[in-house]
């Protein structure tokens, strides 16, 4: 009588085994989240130098002009033209989608395809001039500012993913709303994330 009333028990717990292993398997594996990194007051003082500031998300530093017909590099500054590793610009699998009206910690993913690449030094992969890409000009205070909601998503050298918010364009990251044409124009702050394993998930 005893092995009768044990034997539901057991069917029952075994079920409920196959169930929750079930459901396991089915569960989507939850990413870790990407750190994301601030960097201040890149100087791309190109208007002195007449060169352009290269950079690395994969180190988050400058890369020599000895390296930029490399994949070293990422990023390129010019005044307030940003270009990637592609095309006219360098050897590498770059490109840029610019994405508007996004929060920029809500972009979880690259997307697959619709990379521009820089086909000419006319036609970049980030347009250049106020409104078309990361900023826009404010002609009562003469100051450049960045665009809110602009989210640049960026195809690295080597073919990795990055996103990059431009935060200010002034020395010091000042509050933009103190911002005049007596401030330190060309030094960068930016917000990126970089995914080092070559998926395009942030």
């Amino acid at each position: 009588m005893k092995i009768f009333k044990i034997l539901p028990v057991i069917i029952f717990i075994i079920i409920l085994t196959a169930c929750k292993s079930t459901t396991d398997a089915n569960k989507t594996p939850v990413l870790p989240t990407l750190p994301s990194k601030t960097y201040t007051d890149l100087h791309a003082d190109t208007n002195s130098t007449k060169t352009a500031v290269f950079f690395s998300f994969k180190d988050s530093t400058f890369i020599p002009l000895s390296d930029t017909n490399t994949t070293k590099w990422d990023i390129g500054f010019y005044e307030t033209s940003i270009f990637t590793n592609s095309g006219v610009h360098g050897p590498g699998m770059g490109g840029a989608i610019i994405q508007r009206n996004v929060i920029f910690a809500d972009v979880a993913e690259a997307p697959a395809s619709g990379y521009k690449t820089e086909t000419s030094y006319y036609d970049q992969s980030i347009p250049t001039g106020a409104g078309n890409s990361w900023y826009n000009y404010d002609f009562s205070r003469h100051v450049i500012l960045p665009i809110p909601g602009v989210t640049l998503i960026i195809r690295t050298g080597d073919g990795k993913y990055a996103k990059m918010r431009i935060l200010n364009y002034y020395k010091g990251n000042p509050p933009l709303e103190t911002l005049n044409e007596q401030s330190l124009m060309r030094y960068y702050t930016f917000e990126f994330v970089y995914q080092p394993n070559g998926t395009r998930q942030f």
